[in-house]
């Protein structure tokens, strides 16, 4: 019954008309339109409507041209139930010949995009009706007489009954007219619309704002399916949730707290659960960001199992998009024992933010599974929108070929050679040798050099993956011995230099493209296979013919 209320009818040739394409306001108009309010006068009271053109513009826009047309004018509260809603806006109503059944079908020829936010249908809000498209409101809107939260995400709350008026008391009063079986009024006289006319410099600085919901879930259909959306207004934020992925834990509190699992409706991921009794998990938190002590990169981070044993870094990078903003991309496994057996669990997680959060985003699966649902975890970054400079953005780190890269490797493979930690230089026989010595700046320049120009292309990427792979198969053992000898270290460095010094050569080039990498790279390559191999094995054959000759 309460569905139908709220429905509206659409017959005839309303069937053939488009929605009325959204329109970007400035801020300047959705001002305006904020110190408007809309005066409804009945034979029994008045309705002075607040309007929030900052939730929903569009619908309060076409309101005030509706209203400022005389189109409301003559109008019946055709719909009235005590306790819930009184509803009104139909043209049918004007007429009162025409068939009663009819009342709740009409419009004025053309429908609106939904504008769902996160205003409560409270009493005294006032909301779009419309039928089971969620962009068919048109002119159709109702009045809540109690609170109804079970509308909230559901329905266009535009405006409210002001405070402080007697616009309540009128609800009342319209709200206990007599109704008929279809709950349209017996008393039509007193349910009709007088006028309703705009009323300018309307101003609610003394009024305290609407209760509001922290977040909402939007649905929109996509490429003959459904996508929804995430939109906190508390945390100004959205994201697209994975494909039949819920929200199953909600924060309260000043920081983003969030735990998203798979609905009962995945049944590919059932099959995970049922047989691991695990279920996989995305974990989005914030926190406060401090510039001055966090600096203007963002921060490195690491989450963990608590009570697993440490964490072991399979890859691990800082990287920056094309904004100039930079993400941290990390990659780990960790052990964690049950009473009854050893589980091991995958993690990835980026961390960035913005001027005054510190974002992470985090999936966590047992090892054996987690390439199966990593598309949650690149859904999310993908399409993630935080504050920038005064304006919700997105994020853009989905985009940068090394987060292609790392999630390329993860849906490829089943599990990542173990790397010790980007940047850390324990197991890496280059930073060992050159740390404290002349070297040590040229290596420092070298690692931006990497992450910079090398690891911003796909082959860039995919030429540090397969080095790192096969270089710390033996790099770890090196350096070791180079803290037991120094003169083994100095070995290594005068070794190395000419290496370093031919990779400074990148620095001077402009890679702008996948096939400048490789044609520089190739050429690095080339070079020292040149300067290692080839010129010591001529050297050699020369040596020794000079010997022979002898």
């Amino acid at each position: 019954m309460i569905f139908v209320i709220l429905t509206i009818g659409f017959v005839g040739s309303i069937f053939s008309q488009n929605a009325v394409g959204e329109k970007e306001f400035t801020q300047m108009e959705i001002d305006e339109m904020k110190h408007k309010a809309v005066l409804i006068t009945m034979n029994d009271g008045t309705f002075m409507i607040e309007l929030f053109p900052e939730d929903a513009p569009n619908t309060v826009n076409n309101f005030l041209k509706l209203v400022e047309s005389g189109y409301y004018d003559g109008m019946i509260f055709h719909r009235i139930v005590p306790g819930f809603v009184i509803q009104t806006g139909d043209p049918n109503t004007k007429d009162l010949e025409v068939d009663r059944s009819l009342w709740g079908t009409g419009g004025p020829g053309y429908s609106i995009d939904e504008e769902f936010n996160t205003l409560q249908h409270d009493r005294g809000m006032v909301s779009m009706a419309r039928s089971h498209d969620v962009d068919s409101a048109s002119s159709q809107f109702f009045i809540v007489h109690k609170d109804s939260s079970f509308l909230d995400g559901k329905y266009t709350v535009f405006g409210r009954l002001v405070p402080g008026t007697y616009s309540i008391a009128t609800l009342d009063v319209i709200a206990n007219i007599p109704t008929d079986s279809g709950d349209a009024p017996l008393d039509v006289s007193k349910a009709t619309i007088i006028t309703a006319k705009i009323l300018d410099a309307f101003s609610t600085s003394d009024f305290p704002g609407p209760d509001r919901n922290d977040s909402l879930v939007k649905q929109s259909k996509l490429y003959g399916g459904q996508l929804e959306t995430y939109v906190s207004t508390a945390h100004k934020l959205k994201f697209d949730l994975p494909y039949r992925w819920v929200v199953v834990e909600e924060g309260k509190g000043d920081y983003l707290d969030l735990v998203i699992e798979p609905s009962s409706g995945e049944h590919n991921t059932q099959l995970q659960i049922d047989e691991t009794g695990f279920t996989p998990k995305l974990l989005l938190f914030s926190e406060e960001r401090n510039v001055r002590t966090d600096g203007t990169e963002v921060r490195p981070g690491t989450f963990s199992v608590q009570g697993g044993d440490k964490p072991k870094i399979l890859s691990e990078y800082i990287f920056e998009n094309d904004d100039g903003r930079y993400a941290h991309l990390k990659v780990t496994s960790q052990n964690y024992q049950t009473q009854t057996e050893t589980v091991k669990f995958k993690i990835i997680q980026i961390h960035f933010a913005n001027s005054e959060f510190n974002y992470s985003v985090i999936y966590i699966n047992v090892a054996d599974w987690f390439r199966y649902e990593i598309n949650a975890f690149d859904a999310v970054v993908r399409n993630f929108e935080i504050m920038y400079d005064g304006n919700q953005q997105p994020i853009n780190f989905a985009s940068e070929p090394i987060f292609k890269r790392i999630i390329a490797d993860v849906r490829a493979t089943e599990e990542l050679q173990e790397l010790p930690p980007a940047r850390v230089g324990g197991g890496c026989l280059i930073a060992t040798a050159s740390y404290g010595s002349e070297l040590a700046p040229q290596v420092q320049q070298l690692r931006e050099i990497r992450d910079d120009v090398v690891l911003q292309t796909e082959s860039g990427s995919a030429f540090m993956m397969g080095f790192n792979q096969f270089y710390y198969s033996f790099s770890p053992m090196i350096a070791d011995y180079e803290r037991e000898n120094p003169v083994f270290k100095e070995a290594v460095k005068l070794i190395i230099t000419p290496l370093l010094t031919s990779l400074t050569l990148l620095q001077y080039v402009d890679i702008d493209s996948e096939s400048d990498m490789l044609g520089y790279g190739i050429g690095i390559i080339l070079l020292n296979i040149g300067m290692y191999f080839i010129t010591p094995a001529v050297l050699i054959t020369k040596i020794r013919s000079f010997y022979k000759l002898q």
